[in-house]
């Protein structure tokens, strides 16, 4: 399921992530980080700034349809554009960083 609304509350987002650090990203995004050439400390940068018309959609989950993804496409320092896919659940936040 998709929708063009946020799921979650972007502030709230950006709380857990300035709380919680690098430690918000899974491994699978500290790789898209490294991979799209982005220090963790850039990665970070780029999710706290994010704003509500960055928003690309939201959608559910493959595994589970009650768990709801917030897609975001932002710009990088480097000049690339982001593929950032957040959810709010305990330990993690930010499940995906990869390139558009």
């Amino acid at each position: 399921m998709e929708k063009r609304k946020a799921h979650y509350s972007l502030p709230e987002i950006k709380a857990s992530v300035a709380r919680l650090g690098i430690g918000a990203f899974t491994a699978t995004a500290l790789q898209g980080l490294d991979l799209m050439g982005l220090s963790p400390p850039d990665g970070l940068a780029v999710v706290l700034g994010l704003q509500p018309e960055m928003l690309f959609k939201s959608m559910t989950t493959y595994a589970d349809s009650q768990v709801w993804q917030d897609v975001f496409h932002a710009i990088c320092p480097n000049g690339k554009t982001a593929y950032i896919k957040i959810t709010l659940r305990p330990g993690t936040v930010v499940i995906q960083f990869k390139e558009l």
